[in-house]
């Protein structure tokens, strides 16, 4: 007897725009108001489009149609796979949850290349091939903008132990055959690695270098490339990122997870190291630290020079303060001086803004030299009373100052590794300054559902046990909000 086929469990698909598989209208019309999978495909799309925005749907969701599934699966059709792996590992989830929204219950979602999708954009390659976009040349580089006078070396304030990093960075924008040609910045928020960064394309800009280096973070960078991809104008980028001398990247931890976009860096950044050019990178945590990396840019990230920026110590503290107040115009005693570092030491961002505090405060209350009462007076007249409950608002603001993000990303659905953490750290502090209850801390997060709220809290809490450099940066936070 002759064995049977084997039968496979994929779904066969019509090649039809959206003609879908006979189980999935059969379950919408028995278990929703849809009468047609349109209508239940067009509800989907603008529930992705709410869910996650304007420009990201028309980026990533504008091609795509419905293929096909069943009462406990949707597929989604894309053009090729590598949209296919980036949209299965950043908004499967998204999509699953906007379809559980419309059907009231759980539907897994997944996605597959769709031919007439294919088709169509190959046709569109082809066009372009024959007739490429006169526009946009395959290098523009017109010259790197001047950068803003705070933005030098001078205008920073190194400490002993960050004395090496600051080095290996002058060294790589003003050297002309610089030991170090890859540098990876990296250290704890608040310490610096920004300035550092802008530091370095400040002095690579000079005319007198002609560097004509290239500045973004890597959320930018990403996004520009995943456009090139949807636009089919990938052999413009490549030109443009390749043939820089100089390329600079910060908040690199934002490619975790992006399987296409790492790929994109990785060569791009092997080609400029290739040629000679010069990189440097920054991020909060080291090369190794990095979670849901190739393997290959991993590799080639831990090749970098590992500058790694330290919080200052408690008498690197007081220095920079007194730096601070002589650059920024503030007559004090050695007192508040001592007050600031104690308080806002724990990361330069936070010392500046102190003094800048003083600066104003000094100048509307018509003070000489500043005395310690005063300080004091300034930095309560600044701050909610003490009597005065802390509130979700002010956390999330606390929070977004304390580790280089925005209030909207924390409130937003951003999946960045920074975005994220902040978000968590920010539920914590929630759950343990207020007395909103889970839901309520969701609402206030984006709309977040009690379980999410839940893990993210438990999470913080895990973290703070295992890593005394997290614990001590969410102690401060609550112990600055406590005493707010």
């Amino acid at each position: 007897m002759s064995a049977q086929p084997e039968t496979s469990a994929r779904i066969e698909f019509t090649d039809a725009a959206h003609a879908v598989a006979d189980p999935l209208l059969a379950f919408l019309r028995a278990a929703t108001e849809y009468t047609s999978c349109e209508e239940f495909w067009r509800a989907v799309q603008q529930g992705i489009k709410e869910r996650l925005g304007q420009e990201r749907f028309s980026i990533w969701f504008r091609q795509t149609e419905l293929m096909g599934g069943d009462e406990s699966r949707l597929v989604v059709g894309v053009p090729n796979v590598v949209i296919q792996q980036y949209l299965t590992a950043q908004y499967a989830r998204a999509v699953a949850a906007t379809v559980q929204d419309l059907v009231g219950r759980p539907m897994a979602v997944g996605f597959d290349v769709a031919p007439r999708l294919f088709r169509q954009m190959r046709a569109g390659r082809e066009a372009v091939a024959e007739d490429p976009p006169a526009a946009e040349p395959l290098c523009v580089r017109l010259g790197a903008p001047k950068a803003p006078a705070d933005w030098s070396f001078d205008a920073l304030i190194c400490c002993g132990a960050n004395r090496l990093p600051f080095a290996a960075a002058r060294e790589l924008a003003g050297q002309e055959n610089p030991r170090v040609r890859f540098l990876y910045v990296c250290g704890d928020y608040g310490v610096g690695k920004s300035a550092l960064l802008r530091a370095v394309y400040a002095m690579a800009a000079a005319p007198e270098r002609d560097m004509d280096p290239v500045l973004m973070t890597a959320e930018d960078w990403c996004n520009e490339y995943y456009h090139a991809i949807q636009r089919r104008t990938t052999h413009v980028f490549r030109g443009r990122y390749r043939a820089c001398r100089m390329l600079i990247l910060d908040d690199i931890q934002f490619i975790e997870g992006k399987a296409a976009g790492q790929g994109g860096l990785l060569h791009t950044i092997k080609h400029i190291l290739e040629r000679g050019g010069r990189v440097a990178l920054g991020g909060v945590p080291h090369a190794e630290e990095l979670k849901e990396v190739d393997p290959g840019l991993q590799a080639l990230l831990r090749s970098g020079f590992p500058a790694v920026l330290l919080p200052p110590d408690e008498e690197a503290r007081a220095d920079i303060v007194r730096q601070l107040a002589r650059r920024k115009g503030l007559d004090a005693v050695q007192e508040v001086h001592s007050l600031i570092a104690g308080r806002y030491g724990h990361s330069f961002r936070a010392m500046e803004a102190a003094v800048c505090r003083l600066v104003l405060y000094a100048g509307v209350a018509g003070c000489g030299k500043m005395e310690l009462s005063a300080a004091r007076e300034a930095f309560a007249a600044m701050q909610p009373s003490a009597a005065a409950p802390v509130g979700v608002e002010a956390i999330q603001q606390a929070v977004a100052e304390a580790m280089s993000v925005t209030v909207e990303q924390i409130r937003g659905r951003s999946r960045s590794r920074t975005v994220v953490r902040a978000r968590h750290v920010g539920i914590y502090l929630a759950g343990e300054l207020t007395d909103a209850s889970l839901t309520e801390i969701g609402r206030a997060f984006g709309g977040l559902t009690h379980s999410s709220v839940k893990h993210a809290a438990d999470k913080v809490a895990r973290e703070r046990q295992g890593d005394p450099q997290f614990a001590a940066l969410v102690d401060r936070l609550q112990k600055k909000l406590g005493a707010a």
